[in-house]
Order: structure tokens, then C-alpha cells, then sequence
């Protein structure tokens, strides 16, 4: 079996796993090694993005935004 039809394979059993085990399977096969890490985001981006979504550029957590000021002093 080629590689490319490998890893087609291994993407399409991962497809088949219900969310939340598939992003946990990913993230721990990610966290083996940077080696892995890189092989899953080479071989399989779309599962590594969904197990690994970015933060929106710039964006701030709801807890580290600053309280709004009230229109009128007090």
C-alpha cells in the first residue's frame, strides 16, 4: 500500500469517529512528539484544524477585556 493511500485511509477512519473522540484522538496523537505533531498537520490539515482551531488574530478572551466606562460619571 502506497503512502498517499495510507494516509487516505487513516483520514477516512478518523471521518468516520464521532467528534469529540476524533479531536481527542488527534490531539493526543499530536502531543506524542513534534514529529507527530508535524505529521498530522502535513498529512491531515483539515483534522488538525479542527482539533487545534486558531484564535482569531487579536482577539482577547471575555476576561481580559476592559470594562466598558459608564456614559455618565459618577
Amino acid at each position: 500500500m502506497s503512502e498517499k493511500h495510507l494516509i487516505a485511509a487513516v483520514a477516512r477512519r478518523f471521518k468516520e469517529m464521532p467528534r469529540k473522540k476524533r479531536v481527542a484522538s488527534i490531539r493526543k496523537l499530536a502531543s506524542k512528539s513534534a514529529e507527530y505533531e508535524r505529521f498530522v498537520r502535513r498529512n491531515f490539515p483539515d483534522l488538525f484544524i479542527e482539533a487545534f482551531r486558531p484564535s482569531a488574530a487579536g482577539a482577547r478572551s471575555g476576561s481580559a477585556r476592559p470594562r466598558a466606562r459608564r456614559a455618565t460619571p459618577r
